[in-house]
């Protein structure tokens, strides 16, 4: 995903894995540009103590 694609992609990463961190154990974002936005976002999601994601 490119420019809003990868935006609004990003976006329901978040919202999934912050309301239900037991939901996703692998998210690959290879072809998605993020920016520092976005990946500050995750990062604080992968801090919860709840989030099972382990491959990103």
């Amino acid at each position: 995903f490119l420019g809003p694609a990868a935006n609004e992609a990003c976006q329901f990463v978040t919202e999934i894995v912050g309301k239900n961190p037991l939901l996703l154990k692998e998210v690959n974002l290879n072809e998605c540009e993020l920016g520092d936005t976005r990946v500050k976002q995750i990062a604080s999601l992968l801090q919860d103590k709840h989030c099972k994601l382990n491959t990103l």
